[in-house]
Order: structure tokens, then C-alpha cells, then sequence
């Protein structure tokens, strides 16, 4: 398949990733009851649609294969960085009450 017409899928996984990373900052600035699992569960979210989708996304480019692979890799590290913050905040951050 021309990855040229999957392209629009990925897209829609790579937002919806953003979307569930921030819906997790949300849960875990408030910390409404059972924030651990609802965080976890949106940050595994952001993970499997965000890198995930930009590997199985790099894994199917054939004339841009390196750039893909590189675009992937740095999407992985920001990742990375955003987790830790996530679980630094998780751990010792601040409490948000409304």
C-alpha cells in the first residue's frame, strides 16, 4: 500500500496522542480519585499512538527512510523527557485544587 494514503491515519494517532498526554497533565494536576490509574493509563495511551505510531509510520517509508527514522527517534527522546516530567510531577510536584 502507497504510504502516501496512510498518511492521514498516522496524523489522527499522533494527535490523539497529544490529546490524551495532555487529558493526563489534567488528571494529574487535579488528582481526583483513582489518578494513578486514569494517569497511567492515558500516558501508556500517548505512548502506544504517539511513538508508536511514528516507528510503525517510519517502518513503512521506503524512499524516506532515514529522515522517517530520525523524525522517530527525536519523537521517542521528547517522549522520554515528557514521561519524566510527567513522573517527576507525579511524585513530587504540585496539587491543583478547584
Amino acid at each position: 500500500m502507497d504510504p502516501r494514503r496512510t498518511y492521514p491515519r498516522f496524523a489522527v494517532a499522533a494527535l490523539l496522542g497529544n490529546i490524551a498526554f495532555l487529558a493526563s497533565w489534567g488528571v494529574l494536576l487535579s488528582r481526583p480519585t483513582g489518578w494513578p490509574v486514569v494517569g497511567g493509563i492515558l500516558i501508556t495511551l500517548f505512548f502506544v499512538l504517539r511513538v508508536g505510531g511514528m516507528w510503525l509510520y517510519a517502518s513503512r517509508q521506503t524512499d524516506t527512510a532515514p529522515q522517517a527514522r530520525r523524525a522517530a527517534i527525536f519523537t521517542t527522546l521528547i517522549a522520554l523527557v515528557g514521561l519524566g516530567l510527567w513522573v517527576f510531577t507525579a511524585v513530587r510536584g504540585p496539587r491543583i485544587t478547584l
